[in-house]
């Protein structure tokens, strides 16, 4: 179901294995980190006893490389699996997290860190040099993209699920209209999930992409090929419940 290289070694019930903690140190030494060159993953703690709001949490992952996990819980569980794979990118969200700080939102945040939010918890990587099957997608063109193209998407596109929402839904409870928010990378579909890291980081760093004016595109992870036999019948994508047209603006 998911896509190839994406480690999925959580267990069903959300228990992580203790030589996991891939930010620790020898002699138990957590050190602050105060810039945005540190290349290790977080170490892992439990909750701590006064709860932390959200720019809390992503304040203690910036300064003291700490991501909070609660025991036996899939969604947290799956947060530090994505955050082995993607360290500089995961890193450079909580950044801008910190740096954007509140707003005078009805939720508290600005723009920005909702649309940082949304990704981080749904979104898909598409990792392709085919702006033209980009376009297709923004025309929510899904026969001629997953159909007529298919060969050529399934040679030239590969698609990453990045999102631990999203992950945790596979997982716990999976329903076939599951769409997820996509983020085409312009980089070679044969790019390694670090050098695709090292890139989408730069990029967030950069406000190149995931801005306050970042438009999403939905991606219906049924019709992505080659992950679900039902998708090798062309009528699959007839589904309009699924596969929805674009929205004209009135």
């Amino acid at each position: 179901m998911l896509a190839s290289g994406f480690p999925c070694i959580a267990s069903s019930d959300g228990s992580i294995a203790n030589d996991f903690v891939g930010g620790a140190r020898p002699g138990g030494e957590h050190p602050v980190y105060s810039n945005s060159e540190t290349k290790f993953p977080p170490r892992l703690i439990p909750p701590l006893v006064r709860a932390l709001g959200a720019l809390e949490f992503e304040r203690r992952l910036v300064e003291h490389n700490e991501l909070i996990v609660r025991p036996n819980n899939l969604h947290d569980t799956v947060n530090a699996l994505v955050w082995q794979v993607f360290p500089l990118t995961k890193r450079a969200i909580s950044e801008a997290h910190v740096a954007l700080g509140a707003a005078n939102t009805a939720n508290g945040r600005p723009r920005r860190r909702d649309v940082l939010t949304l990704f981080d918890e749904a979104g898909a990587l598409i990792i392709s040099e085919r702006s033209d099957l980009r376009a297709l997608h923004e025309a929510h063109a899904w026969r001629r993209l997953f159909v007529d193209h298919r060969a050529e998407f399934k040679r030239d596109c590969r698609v990453v699920l990045f999102g631990h929402g999203t992950l945790e839904q596979l997982a716990s409870n999976p329903h076939r209209g599951l769409t997820v928010k996509a983020l085409w990378v312009n980089v070679s579909c044969e790019s390694s999930l670090s050098q695709v890291d090292h890139w989408l980081a730069d990029q967030i760093r950069r406000d190149n992409v995931l801005d306050a004016r970042e438009r999403r595109l939905a991606l219906p992870i049924l019709g992505v090929p080659g992950w679900f036999a039902e998708n090798s019948d062309p009528a699959c994508y007839d589904d309009v419940a699924v596969f929805r047209p674009l929205r004209v603006p009135r």
